[in-house]
C-alpha cells in the first residue's frame, strides 16, 4: 500500500466515532489494541493480509481507547466541581481567582480576553483549590495596563464566575462542547483591568515567545498607527493568530466572501514562511539537506511564536512530516504526511475530530491533493491561471458539505475570492514580518507600512466585491447524510470517471448544489393546528409560529449586546433553515430593544422574508434604523400594525391589542410598553404574546376591558417583576405559560415573585433557560401538546 497512513488514520477515526456511544473501559480497549499489534507483527511475514486486518482493528481499538479516555477527562474539573458544590448564588458577587495565563492577554477593540488555568478561588473569605480552564473578559478602560502580562504569568483578579451560555435548541450551536474542545470550564467577567494583578512573573520558553509576540504587536502598532485599526487587526491576525483586533464588520465581510480562512494561521501562512526561508537559505548557498534540517527547526518555532493554537499546530505538524519525508526520500510524502498529522493530532486531542477548523483544514488539503491535477489538466487553456484556480476550486469543492453542516452557508464566490486572497494574505505576511524587523527605520518602515495598508485595502476590496455579487452567500439547511454521500460520490465520478462519467458527475454536483439552498424544507404545519416554538436565545425573545395554512412568522430574533456572538446567525437562522427552509412570511418587531431585534439582522439578510411587521418607526434606535434599511435594501415590505385592528390570515384570527401603547393610552414613557401585544385564535384555542409589556400597559388593557383570555401566555419581559401582575394573570387565565429568559448574575430573571404567582394560580410553565426550546401545538378543538428540548 502506497499510503498506509490513510488506512491507519481512518481506522483510528472509526474508533473515535464508536467511542461516543460505547461504554467500554479505555484501558481494556488499549490493552486489546496492543495485543493485536503484537500478533500482527508476528504474522507480518507469513500472513500479510491477516496482519494488515489486525493492524486496522488495533487502530480502531486505539481510537476507542482515546475517545473513552478523553470522555473521562472531560468530567468535572475541580474548578467546575467547586462551582457546582457552592452553587451559582455563591458567585453573585465578585470572587478572587488565581491562576496562570495560557498566553498573553488578547486585546480587542472593546474588551480584553484572558485565558488561564485557574489554581484557587476565594469566595466569601474562603479559599478553595479549583483547577480548570477559565476564560475571562475584561471590560472598562485601561486595558493597555494588561500589556505587560505574558504567557505563564501567575495572576489574580476579581471577577464574576459563570458557566458558558448554551442554547437548548435542536441542531443549535453547542457552546459547552466548544469549551470542552478548548479545555475550558467556566467564564468570568471583570469590570476593569485595575482588578487584575500579576503575582509572579513567568520564566521559560512560553514567556520568551510571549514577549516576542507582544514586541511584534507593539512594533506593528508603532509602524501602522492606531487610526488604521483594520490594517493593524488584519496584519496581527495573519502574523500571530490573534483576531481580537478585527472589527465585527470586517469579520462578517470576510465570512460573506468565503475568505475568512485566511485570517487563521494555517497551511498557507506556514507554507509562505517556509518558502521565504527556503529561498533565502538556498540563495546563501545552503545544501538541500541543510535547508530542510533548518526548516525543521524553524517550523515549530514559528508555531510557538503564533501561540500554538490548533490551526497552526496542525499546519506545522503536517509541514514537519512532509519535510522529514523529503529528507528520507519517502514515497508520496504529502498524502502520508496529511494522514499521519491527523492521526497524531487526534491522539493528542480526540475532540478536535468534531472541530470545524480541523475538518475544514484537512478536507481542504485532501481536496487539493485529490482534485488539483485533473482539474489543472481540464483548465489547461487558462495557462498561468490553471494551477492556482484548480487549487482554489479543489479546496473549496471538498469543504462545501462541511461548511453547510456547521455554518448553514453556501458561498459560490469563495474559489474566485480565494484565488486573490490567499496570495495577497501571503504578501501581507511577508510585509508584516519585514515591518516587525525594521519598524522605526526611516523611509523603509514607511514604505512597508504603505505596502501593508495597500495589501489590506486590496484584501478588503476583494471581499467586498465578492460579497456583493448576486447570491454570493446563500443560507442553507443542514444537509442530510444521504446528500453528503451523494455529493462526495459525484466528486469521485468527476475525478476518476472515464468517458461520459465525469460529465454525469458534474451534472450531479450541479443538481445537488441547486437543491441545497432552494429545497422546500420539511413540513412545518398541519391543517387545523397552530404551532408555537419559543427558542432558547439566552436573555431575549425569539418565537416561531407555524400557521395551519403553512405560513411561518418569527416574533423577534433575540440579541446579545456587547458581544460578537450573533444569536440570529448562530441560533435562530439555523433553526429556521432546518425547520422549513428559507421562506419566512412575516417577521414581527415587537419593539426595538436589542435583546429582541439584534438577531433579526441576520434573518433579514439571509432569508426570503415577505413582510416586516412593526408598531411604528423608532428612528432614535440605531438597531431599528439598521433593520429598516436592510428591509428596504432587500425589497421586504414593511407593515405598521395598529392597536385595535384584527384580521384573519393563515387560518388564524389576529387581534392587535397594543402597538406603541394601548388604544387611548398616552405615549408610553417606558420603551417596553411600546411592545406589540397580540392574541391569536384558532377555533377554541388561543395564544397571547406580550413582548416586554409592563404593568402600565397591562393596566391600560385591563381598564379598557380588552379580551385577554388565552390558553397559552408568553410571559412579559422575560418574567420580570414589573410585568405579569396578579390582575393581568387573573384576566388571561392561561393553562400554560412560557418564560423566555436567562438568569444573569445580579439580574435574577425570571423573578421569583412571578413564578410564585404562576404556581399560586395553578398554571403550568416552562423556561427556556431550564428546558431549552419550548414547542406548543394547539388544535381548533382546544387540544394542547407541549414539547421541550431538554
Amino acid at each position: 500500500m502506497r499510503s498506509p497512513a490513510i488506512a491507519i488514520a481512518a481506522a483510528f477515526v472509526a474508533g473515535l466515532f464508536l467511542s461516543v456511544p460505547s461504554s467500554a473501559p479505555p484501558a481494556l480497549a488499549g490493552f486489546s489494541a496492543a495485543a493485536l499489534l503484537s500478533v500482527a507483527a508476528a504474522l507480518a511475514r507469513v500472513e500479510r493480509l491477516l496482519a494488515s486486518a489486525l493492524v486496522f482493528l488495533a487502530y480502531v481499538l486505539l481510537g476507542l481507547a482515546a475517545g473513552g479516555a478523553r470522555a473521562l477527562e472531560s468530567r468535572e474539573s475541580t474548578l467546575l466541581a467547586t462551582y457546582h458544590l457552592l452553587g451559582e448564588k455563591s458567585f453573585e458577587g465578585p470572587s478572587r481567582i488565581e491562576g496562570r495565563l495560557r498566553r498573553e492577554p488578547e486585546l480587542g477593540l472593546d474588551l480584553a480576553v484572558l485565558t488561564l488555568d485557574s489554581e484557587t478561588i476565594r469566595v466569601h473569605g474562603h479559599a478553595y483549590r479549583a483547577e480548570g480552564g477559565l476564560r475571562a473578559r475584561v471590560s472598562g478602560e485601561l486595558r493597555d495596563r494588561l500589556r505587560g502580562l505574558e504567557a505563564s504569568d501567575r495572576i489574580s483578579f476579581w471577577g464574576r464566575l459563570g458557566e458558558p451560555s448554551s442554547f437548548g435548541n435542536e441542531g443549535g450551536f453547542d457552546v459547552r462542547r466548544y469549551f470542552d474542545r478548548q479545555r475550558l470550564d467556566l467564564t468570568a467577567s471583570v469590570k476593569s483591568a485595575l482588578l487584575v494583578e500579576r503575582e509572579t512573573k513567568a520564566r521559560g520558553h512560553k514567556a520568551w515567545m510571549s514577549r516576542l509576540r507582544i514586541a511584534a504587536t507593539l512594533r506593528l502598532e508603532s509602524a501602522l498607527g492606531d487610526p488604521s485599526r483594520d490594517t493593524l487587526g488584519v496584519v496581527v491576525a495573519l502574523l500571530t493568530g490573534d483576531r481580537e483586533m478585527l472589527s465585527p464588520e470586517l469579520e462578517a465581510l470576510y465570512r460573506d466572501a468565503g475568505i475568512f480562512h485566511v485570517m487563521a494561521i494555517s497551511g498557507s501562512q506556514v507554507a509562505i514562511v517556509i518558502l521565504v526561508f527556503y529561498f533565502v537559505l538556498r540563495r546563501l548557498g545552503a545544501s538541500e539537506a541543510a535547508t530542510l534540517w533548518t526548516l525543521l527547526l524553524i517550523v515549530p518555532l514559528y508555531a510557538a511564536f503564533c501561540g500554538s493554537g490548533p490551526p497552526v499546530v496542525r499546519a506545522a505538524l503536517a509541514t514537519s512530516i512532509v519535510l522529514g519525508a523529503r529528507l528520507l526520500s519517502l514515497d508520496r510524502p504529502y498524502v502520508n504526511a496529511l494522514a499521519l498529522a491527523a492521526l497524531l493530532l487526534l491522539l493528542w486531542e480526540p475532540l478536535w475530530l468534531e472541530d470545524p477548523g480541523f475538518q475544514l483544514s484537512f478536507a481542504a488539503m485532501a481536496g487539493i491533493l485529490w482534485l488539483t491535477e485533473p482539474l489543472a489538466n481540464r483548465l489547461r487553456p487558462l495557462r498561468l491561471l490553471a494551477t492556482p484556480l484548480s487549487v482554489s476550486i479543489a479546496a473549496q469543492a471538498v469543504v462545501v458539505p462541511i461548511t453547510a453542516w456547521h455554518f448553514h452557508a453556501l458561498t459560490w464566490v469563495a474559489p474566485l475570492a480565494s484565488l486573490v486572497a490567499v496570495p495577497l494574505s501571503g504578501a501581507i505576511v511577508i510585509v508584516g514580518l519585514a515591518l516587525v524587523l525594521v519598524s522605526g527605520v526611516p523611509l523603509l518602515s514607511d514604505l512597508l507600512s504603505l505596502g501593508a495598508h495597500a495589501g489590506v485595502s486590496l484584501l478588503t476590496g476583494t471581499a467586498r466585491l465578492a460579497s456583493e455579487l448576486p447570491g454570493a452567500t446563500l443560507a442553507v439547511a443542514r444537509p442530510s447524510l444521504l446528500w453528503m454521500l451523494a455529493y462526495y460520490g459525484a466528486l469521485a465520478f468527476l475525478r476518476h470517471g472515464r468517458g461520459r462519467v465525469p460529465v454525469l458527475g458534474l451534472l450531479g454536483l450541479g443538481a445537488l448544489l441547486l437543491a441545497l439552498p432552494f429545497g422546500k424544507g420539511e413540513k412545518v404545519s398541519e391543517p387545523s393546528r397552530l404551532t408555537l416554538t419559543a427558542l432558547d436565545v439566552g436573555h431575549g425573545d425569539a418565537i416561531v409560529l407555524s400557521l395551519p395554512e403553512g405560513q411561518r412568522v418569527l416574533f423577534d430574533g433575540g440579541g446579545l449586546p456587547a458581544t460578537s456572538f450573533d444569536v440570529g446567525e448562530r441560533v435562530v437562522l439555523p433553526y429556521l433553515l432546518d425547520h422549513g427552509g428559507r421562506k419566512l412570511d412575516a417577521m414581527v418587531l415587537t419593539h426595538a430593544d436589542y435583546d429582541h431585534i439584534g438577531g433579526l439582522f441576520a434573518i433579514a439578510g439571509s432569508m426570503n422574508v415577505r413582510e416586516v411587521w412593526e408598531s411604528g418607526p423608532m428612528w432614535e434606535r440605531p438597531a431599528y434604523r439598521r433593520i429598516y434599511q436592510t428591509a428596504r435594501d432587500r425589497g421586504i415590505a414593511i407593515r405598521q400594525l395598529r392597536a385595535g385592528e384584527s384580521f384573519h390570515w393563515g387560518g388564524v384570527l389576529w387581534e392587535i391589542l397594543a402597538a406603541s401603547g394601548a388604544p387611548g393610552m398616552e405615549s408610553p414613557e417606558d420603551e417596553n410598553d411600546r411592545s406589540i401585544v397580540m392574541r391569536l385564535t384558532l377555533g377554541e384555542s388561543s395564544v397571547l404574546l406580550t413582548g416586554d409589556a409592563g404593568e402600565e400597559l397591562e393596566q391600560a388593557l385591563l381598564s379598557r376591558g380588552v379580551p385577554l383570555e388565552a390558553d397559552v401566555l408568553k410571559v412579559g419581559h422575560h418574567g420580570s417583576r414589573t410585568s405579569t401582575s396578579a390582575p393581568f394573570l387573573a384576566a388571561v387565565r392561561p393553562r400554560f405559560a412560557i418564560l423566555s429568559a436567562r438568569e444573569n448574575v445580579g439580574w435574577p430573571l425570571p423573578s421569583p415573585a412571578v413564578l410564585d404567582r404562576l404556581r399560586a394560580s395553578g398554571i403550568s410553565y416552562a423556561r427556556t433557560d431550564e428546558h431549552g426550546s419550548i414547542t406548543v401545538h394547539l388544535d381548533a378543538n382546544g387540544g394542547m401538546e407541549v414539547e421541550t428540548f431538554r
